[in-house]
């Protein structure tokens, strides 16, 4: 019985559910080209082309296809890259765990030390790419689900108006910090905007929109670096400056979230004060967080003006980006309060993995003799941007405290 339904597939050398697709396919095609004719007999002056082009496709895939010998199955030529940047992310994001630390230093470190090797001896330039562009953009526009706007309006308009102006302050004199060392202007506008909004994530978002380049790609990798360097410091030593300055529990919050680069190292810090600080450290964070999709979307706008200005025409997504578009739709409907809570510890790891293959394939265009060899001016810059944002933060920390 079973051979009545697979005998004649396999005279074509087909499987029975190959056979169904390919007879279905035909049927389809088939009742088009029907109608076009139809409608042709009727209207002389429509679909003149419709249904002879049907019948020559039909042609081609019954007679010319299908008899022609079946070239022996591959894999995608993108797969051994994006499979290698997937596993290193994983054990990076199982390190991360174990340590309670963010994932990008990790992925970098995996990339740079396993990938780049591999990738001058097998061909892994395609599925890097797209870990570092599609797969990227898809974990940043998660990030969206983090925000709920209504617990970031529980602050008051206080709090959030000193945290915009932490932010604010930083990215517009952290970028002429770098431009006083001598950076690039691209370098200056990444490692503030890294340092004002969160960090490693920050930087590799503001990368995607930046002009590409094996320059952009070290400096990328630099920021990410040094960046998570800086917030791990962070994350051990401020704390104890709000002990020591003698802050409250909520202006040691507020500290706290304006002032430290990454979720993890925040939430860390936070929660080594007390349960209370690290909720209200956390929520602070987002407000920063909540700020990526704008400053990604003002740097590609100008950037994109500066390509206007130079006679290139750009498109829609130059000025603002599919994943902009995502993540502030995405913080949307998190706020209005229909995505199931179930879905949010899964979304958080996904875009958590997404940029992680992203930081990985960064990395695997990454030497440490290439980073040696940028000096010490983008560090310095780095260094103090990150100095700004905790003065400014624990000058805001030190306003909300009631007066005596």
């Amino acid at each position: 019985m079973l051979k009545a339904f697979t005998q004649h597939p396999e005279t074509v050398g087909e499987t029975y559910f190959e056979h169904l697709g390919s007879a279905w396919g035909f049927a389809f095609t088939m009742a088009v080209g029907a109608l076009a004719c139809l409608l042709h007999g009727l209207f002389p002056f429509a679909f003149q082309s419709s249904g002879s082009r049907r019948i020559r496709e039909l042609h081609e895939r019954m007679v010319t296809h299908r008899t022609a010998p079946k070239a022996p199955a591959r894999l995608p030529a993108w797969a051994p890259g994006l499979a290698l940047a997937l596993v290193l992310t994983g054990v990076a994001t199982w390190i991360a765990t174990a340590m309670h630390a963010p994932v990008a230093p990790f992925a970098l470190v995996a990339g740079f030390l396993i990938a780049a090797p591999l990738a001058g001896r097998l061909d892994l330039a395609p599925g890097l790419k797209v870990a570092e562009r599609p797969l990227l953009r898809a974990g940043i526009a998660l990030l969206g689900l983090r925000i709920v706007l209504g617990d970031i309006a529980h602050l008051g308009v206080t709090t959030l108006l000193l945290v915009l102006g932490c932010v604010a302050l930083t990215l517009g004199v952290g970028s002429a910090i770098g431009r006083l060392f001598g950076l690039p202007r691209g370098f200056s506008m990444l490692s503030a905007s890294a340092t004002a909004i969160c960090g490693a994530s920050a930087a590799m978002a503001v990368a995607s929109v930046l002009p590409k380049g094996p320059e952009a790609e070290r400096q990328t990798g630099y920021v990410v670096a040094v960046v998570a360097t800086l917030s791990t410091l962070a994350m051990l030593a401020y704390p104890a400056i709000a002990h020591l300055a003698g802050l409250p529990p909520e202006a040691a919050a507020i500290f706290l979230g304006a002032s430290i680069h990454d979720v993890a190292q925040v939430a860390g810090a936070g929660y080594s004060v007390s349960p209370a600080v690290g909720d209200m450290a956390v929520t602070v964070k987002l407000v920063r967080v909540s700020l990526l999709a704008l400053v990604v979307a003002a740097v590609a706008f100008s950037f994109a003006s500066s390509a206007r200005g130079e006679g290139k025409s750009l498109g829609r997504a130059a000025l603002l980006p599919g994943f902009v578009i995502a993540f502030f739709a995405l913080a949307g409907l998190r706020s209005t309060g229909v995505v199931p809570a179930g879905v949010l510890p899964a979304a958080t790891f996904a875009s958590n993995l997404l940029i992680g293959a992203g930081v990985v394939a960064v990395g695997a265009k990454t030497s440490i003799a290439g980073l040696k060899s940028m000096g010490w001016r983008p560090l310095a810059a780095l260094a103090c941007q990150t100095a700004l944002l905790c003065g400014l933060a624990f000058g805001a920390a030190q306003l909300t405290i009631p007066p005596l």
